[in-house]
Order: structure tokens, then sequence, then C-alpha cells
């Protein structure tokens, strides 16, 4: 049986933040959604990995448009973070845990970035 996160960590989010403005941003970030599918296939033919829709527009907290995938395995994190460091050019990529401590907390406080550090419309999220 694996390991569980240490904690109460129970998931993570990855976001990948582009500038709608910028096509090159946009186009970047759709590749890095393409190739993040094809490298990753199988564990998201388990379930493993869940990767959500493409967001031309900002929504929630994120004030740039994003996707996002999300991961409930910790030997996932030892593959999943690393190829984000690696492949994520000059975008922004939010990693954050999923805990009991709310979703502020763990956007914010338990929040690492790649790239530059965006910042949220925290209004949207609880305590």
């Amino acid at each position: 049986m694996a390991q569980p996160f240490y904690g109460d960590i129970q998931s993570y989010d990855i976001h990948t933040y582009w500038n709608n403005n910028n096509q090159g941003e946009r186009q970047f970030a759709y590749n890095l959604r393409e190739k993040v599918l094809k490298e990753f296939d199988r564990d998201i033919k388990n379930g493993d990995i869940r990767v959500y829709k493409f967001h031309d527009k900002p929504i929630g907290p994120h004030t740039l448009n994003m996707w996002e995938l999300d991961f409930r395995k910790p030997e996932l994190f030892v593959k999943l973070v690393p190829y984000f460091q690696l492949n994520h050019g000059k975008l922004s990529v939010l990693i954050h845990p999923r805990t009991s401590q709310g979703d502020l907390k763990d956007h914010t406080d338990h929040a690492l970035w790649l790239g530059h550090k965006l910042r949220l419309d925290t209004s949207f999220l609880e305590d």
C-alpha cells in the first residue's frame, strides 16, 4: 500500500496560467496540456489524474486563464511536479494541496509556484 501524503493533505491541484492576449502563451499552455495528456495517458485512463478543460477566461480565484489537473496519489507528486518544473516554460503554475484547513490556506499559505507568482482573487476562497 502506498504511503499517504504528509499531514492531512488529501490531494493536489496544479493550475497552469496564460494571458489570453498573448497568442504564444495560449498556444504554449495548450501544447503543454496536450503533452500531459499523452505523457500521463495511463494515469489519466486509470482515473489517478484528472485533467480539466482549457478555460479561455478567468474563473473563480484565478485572475488569468488556466487549465487544471488534480491527483490523489503521493507517488504521482514525484512525477508531476518535476514534469512541470522542466516543462512550464515561462508560464506561471500554481501547485497546491487540498487539506481540511480550507481553500484560502491551500491556495495561499500552502501553495508552491513555478514561474511568476500571480495574485489570486481570494474573495472566492473560504477560510
